[in-house]
């Protein structure tokens, strides 16, 4: 499992830049206060993040806006080369207290780490808003069998990775081979794009696949 992602990072980087240029959402958003009192989480938020790291997450972030598509409130946490909250991954998102929360553990801001920021986003896009319905025409477009089950199946075979690459291919602001999914042609991730979101693929580059 983590060959083929290692293979795909490396791969990453020959397309992605360290400039990120696509309109950014507001970064250190404040808490606000509901008519009930009720104290909402910021809208993006960064926990240690170096400077470049804010960058490249606000780069990934700013695709989403640019696409129109909501994303739920995002917690950016950076751990450096510690390996644990990401369950031995250099990022892991997961939920907490309806937050989406994307853990960074890797101390190289590189054009691969940047794609990883923007795949860990995705999932939680498609957390927020794939129902089960469009979930179930992805499984029938895909035919993957588990939607997140790394016991059962690859990395590359959970509908979940496949979604979140699909999304990846269709925002990203340049040409990207994709290599860490299979059924990765163009009219294929296209397909899956449309089937995830509705709508077509933001830039969904032709060039790599």
């Amino acid at each position: 499992m983590w060959n083929h992602l290692s293979r795909s990072l490396l791969a990453a980087t020959a397309f992605l830049t360290s400039s990120f240029g696509a309109t950014p959402l507001a970064a250190h958003s404040p808490t606000s206060t509901t008519g009930s009192g009720v104290v909402e989480p910021p809208r993006l938020e960064f926990i240690d993040m170096p400077s470049d790291f804010i960058a490249g997450a606000t780069w990934a972030t700013g695709l989403f806006a640019e696409a129109d598509l909501d994303l739920p409130p995002l917690r950016f946490v950076f751990h450096g080369d510690v390996a644990e909250p990401c369950q031995g991954r250099p990022g892991l998102h997961h939920q907490v207290d309806h937050v989406s929360v994307i853990e960074i553990c890797t101390t190289e801001m590189s054009n691969a780490t940047a794609g990883l920021m923007l795949h860990e986003t995705s999932h939680a896009w498609i957390d927020l808003n794939l129902t089960d319905a469009a979930k179930d025409s992805f499984r029938k477009l895909r035919g993957w069998t588990y939607w997140r089950n790394y016991a059962a199946a690859r990395w590359h075979e959970n509908g979940t990775e496949q979604a979140a690459e699909i999304m990846v291919w269709g925002l990203i602001d340049r040409p990207l081979k994709m290599i860490r999914i299979d059924q990765n042609s163009c009219d294929e991730l296209d397909a899956g794009y449309r089937t995830l979101t509705g709508r077509a693929p933001l830039h969904g580059y032709r060039d790599q696949c």
